[in-house]
């Protein structure tokens, strides 16, 4: 899908008057529903491209089939395309199309033999310049090309003796056969847990989830060797190597499929890709008896596997155990057996099917990652290997499409070199600086996206962690395969970049003061998350993090201790734990129904500044998927869990960055009724509360050890401030989860602010203004005060803000010497003794000016891919 911008209303028309909606309103359940619960492309939507994947809403029942047909007419006559029967619900189409009105329908069987029944026609436009230079093959042609000879997977067929050649000098392929010849001789592995844990005094849940955990890894731990031993073999052609993991491949392929090492999802698909990679590349070294003891167990563990998927994986919005690994797992099994174990004809067709028709699960074309990057890692290794291998096959480089040429700037903005990220989502507590993980994906990726960012990004953490790039990893085959002595790398500093970048899809605004200097970088992140609170994603709509060199200020709080345990839910997971607003003391929703959306975004030289819409995150928790993880653990997803109906209708925060400084926030607020609204502050510095002689401001500073922090709060009501530094349920990590270099996690206390309306509001509208200095704060001199119309001056700085809410919403903010200034509602500013107007009624606008040439930006709001381009739902 094309990447959505802010509209921009250029200068050249700035002082025309036009009549147009500034403010754009979702009225929606939500965007992205876990479960697929319409057609796609429906209801004449311009598709973003001539090749569209279509998709459809599955039908219940194990033995369900259906079948598509398309045609560029209403009663399917002209240009029909007829598609096969087939048992999943999503038709990439594999062609382009030409240019007008298309129309399409599916049908579903749930017995052999049964009447079809087909539903409605649907239709969808294709623009004259949508073209797709991407469109893959068909499935007829993948088949095709997996009956090549053994070795197949990875090109090996006929870039085996390249393969060989061009690692013959290379010093890694050197170190990693050195260390793979260790493998040779030792004693075949145990079935025993990896990490034993003592299960006393846990209950049934906690105990059946500390056995899997315990187990976690044994599929890894046995298959990497025989995987290892392949590659060593195919770098060497020694014997020696094939035969060793020949030895081990039998072993292991008479475990038993439904024992405790080897039967959760995970292990097993370590298991078939280990016995597949030894199937493929030694293929010629087994006898008969071996070839179909691996076939067999290939088979019998991989249709497990197949059998959990068709009509029920592709419908999820991201089953993220199958994407992170087992569809990587998974594939490259179908790959190495296919035209030799039968089932696997239909596995393969599953696959790249569904790889066509969903990759990106969690983005589109911006680059971003739904679950922010501490979950983002988990799905590092499939795609780097997946494009590669689905590459090999079908002649497309997924890496040219739109997602991940942006993936890089993605990366580059929301997780600097040397820095913490934007602490949103599972496991963000464990990115307090740059992971190893991190700097080898992004190492790889380079070797494929050839962008003089992403090499600068590299070469950044290189030179920081050169022990990072040392040693055996997971993408140590994928530098084999790519490598390239000759191949130049241009390195290009961040500096010239714009200073901030918003990536619409996945709701997330990133600003920096100084990208390419983590040391001086003040960083602000905004969140709106069209996904919503899905998966590892969490209830931190209109959120902000704040990162002042490199290091986290502001952001979420609590340890992924479990994915639904007492923490997790009532903390960690949930808005209690993120700077954004409670109302009546209650968050929003977790599930994709508590979503937000990213309207407007602008960066400058000296101002940047987002706009996040989180009007329909609040409410009661409603989907069963998280009410039954409530119910498992004996809790209630109500008010004394911080979760109900508050009535909240109306949240908009506008997010300024100044300079190197200061960050300003204006929430615009409403309900159906009173409450108290609270706009909250978590860090894990110590937080000192100041006393204010006026009930309308409240204000704190942080012990940071960074420099000088301060936050001050004002509103046009009474407020009141709460600062502690306990979770709502303790912390305890109960697993003894560790981190990336394997040390035992330690779980503490942070610390929570809390600025509360003293009395129950209808509407309300915060103005918080957050000082990060060297040196000492400054003091926000109030200039004047009319009736809620607030005038401060900060340094160099005056801000005017209406936080009476029963006048029309307004913010400005300008440099005292009136090079930058920013506007937004319908207050004409004065720069420089002209006179600049809105042209539209409560948009935004953004003046600088520099060397005596202005640079005037307006934008309205701008909604994200998903609704411009899928029609399903309703809007307004």
């Amino acid at each position: 899908m094309a990447m959505s911008l802010a509209i921009v209303l250029q200068s050249a028309l700035l002082f025309t008057p036009v009549k147009q909606e500034a403010v754009k309103q979702l009225d929606t359940g939500m965007l992205h529903p876990r479960v697929r619960e319409w057609a796609y492309p429906i209801n004449r939507v311009e598709v973003p491209d001539d090749s569209p994947c279509l998709l459809w809403p599955g039908v219940k029942g194990k033995t369900v089939k259906y079948k598509v047909i398309l045609a560029s007419d209403s009663l399917f006559n002209k240009d029909v395309i007829t598609g096969a029967e087939q048992r999943w619900a999503v038709y990439p189409l594999h062609q382009s199309l030409k240019p007008g009105r298309w129309y399409w329908k599916y049908a579903a069987v749930e017995k052999s033999g049964a009447k079809w029944k087909w539903s409605p026609t649907y239709d969808f436009v294709v623009k004259k310049q949508a073209k797709n230079l991407f469109v893959s093959p068909t499935v007829a042609t993948i088949l095709e090309k997996s009956k090549a000879a053994h070795p197949r997977l990875w090109g090996m067929n006929k870039g085996a003796d390249a393969f060989y050649t061009n690692n013959k000098h290379n010093p890694e392929a050197k170190a990693f056969v050195v260390a793979t010849s260790k493998l040779l001789g030792q004693e075949l592995p145990e079935e025993k847990p990896t990490r034993p844990r003592d299960t006393t005094g846990m209950n049934a849940l906690q105990r059946k989830q500390m056995v899997e955990f315990m187990y976690h890894g044994f599929g890894e731990k046995v298959a990497m060797p025989i995987r290892n031993l392949c590659i060593a073999f195919q770098l060497t052609k020694e014997e020696r190597f094939i035969k060793e993991a020949i030895k081990r491949a039998v072993h292991v392929a008479k475990m038993n499929p439904d024992g405790l090492a080897t039967r959760d999802d995970f292990n097993n698909g370590n298991i078939i890709e280990g016995l597949a990679w030894l199937y493929d590349a030694g293929f010629k070294y087994l006898t008969a008896e071996e070839k179909n003891l691996l076939k067999n167990t290939i088979g019998i563990r991989g249709q497990k596997i197949y059998e959990g998927l068709p009509n029920r994986f592709e419908l999820q919005m991201c089953d993220n155990h199958v994407w992170q690994h087992i569809m990587r797992n998974f594939s490259i099994a179908a790959v190495a057996v296919a035209s030799e174990l039968p089932q696997a004809h239909e596995w393969l067709t599953y696959v790249y099917e569904i790889w066509s028709a969903r990759f990106p699960v969690l983005g589109t074309n911006d680059g971003g990652w739904h679950e922010g990057n501490g979950y983002f890692r988990t799905h590092y290794e499939t795609l780097i290997y997946l494009p590669e291998l689905f590459g090999n096959i079908s002649g497309v480089d997924y890496f040219k499409q739109s997602w991940m040429q942006n993936l890089p700037y993605y990366m580059l903005y929301s997780y600097p070199p040397n820095s913490t990220s934007t602490a949103v989502g599972d496991m963000h507590e464990n990115l307090g600086g740059t992971v190893k993980m991190q700097a080898i994906f992004a190492d790889a990726l380079a070797l494929k996206v050839n962008n003089p960012y992403l090499n600068w990004y590299v070469s950044e953490i290189r030179k920081s962690k050169p022990d990072y790039f040392k040693g055996n990893d997971d993408f140590q085959l994928f530098r084999l395969l790519n490598f390239n002595p000759k191949a130049t790398k241009p390195v290009v500093s961040p500096s010239a970049l714009p200073k901030g970048r918003v990536f619409n899809d996945v709701g997330l605004a990133a600003m920096h003061s100084d990208l390419a200097h983590t040391g001086k970088n003040l960083t602000s992140y905004l969140m709106a998350n069209p996904f919503g609170a899905a998966g590892h994603g969490h209830a931190a709509q209109n959120a902000f993090t704040i990162n002042y060199k490199g290091k986290k200020v502001f952001g979420g709080t609590g340890f992924y201790s479990n994915f639904s345990d007492a923490h997790n839910l009532l903390d960690y997971r949930s808005s209690r734990a993120y700077n954004t607003i409670l109302a009546d003391s209650l968050g929003q929703r977790i599930g994709e129904d508590g979503y937000g959306w990213m309207p407007r975004f602008m960066t400058g030289a000296h101002i940047q500044y987002a706009l996040g819409d989180a009007s329909n995150a609040y409410g009661e928790v409603t989907t069963d998927f998280w009410l039954g993880r409530f119910k498992e653990i004996g809790l209630k997803a109500d008010k004394n869990s911080g979760y109900g109906n508050s009535g909240v209708k109306l949240y908009r925060r506008h997010m300024l960055q100044l300079d190197s400084n200061y960050v300003v926030l204006y929430d615009e607020l409403e309900a159906v009724k009173p409450v108290k609204w609270t706009t909250q502050f978590h860090s894990p510095f110590n937080m000192n509360g100041k006393e204010s002689g006026n009930a309308l401001t409240q204000s704190f500073d942080l012990t940071t050890g960074l420099g000088h922090v301060n936050a001050a709060i004002y509103a046009h009501t009474p407020l009141q401030m709460s600062i502690h530094d306990k979770y709502n349920f303790p912390a305890k990590n109960w697993k003894g989860k560790t981190d990336d270099e394997d040390n035992v996690i330690e779980f503490k206390d942070q610390w929570h602010a809390g600025i509360s309306t003293a009395n129950p509001v209808q509407q309300n509208r915060f103005l918080t203004i957050i000082q990060l200095k060297n040196g000492v704060v400054e003091v926000v001199k109030l200039l004047n005060d009319v009736n809620g119309l607030y005038h401060l001056k900060l340094g160099q700085w005056e801000i005017m803000a209406e936080l009476n809410a029963t006048k029309p919403a307004s913010l400005q903010v300008k440099s005292a010497n009136e090079n930058s200034v920013f506007s937004y509602g319908n207050r004409p500013v004065k720069v420089k003794s002209k006179v600049y107007e809105h042209r539209v009624k409560g948009s935004s606008m953004l003046i600088e000016l520099k060397n005596n040439v202005i640079n005037k930006q307006e934008v309205v709001d701008s909604l994200p891919d998903v609704v411009n381009f899928d029609a399903g739902f309703k809007r307004k």
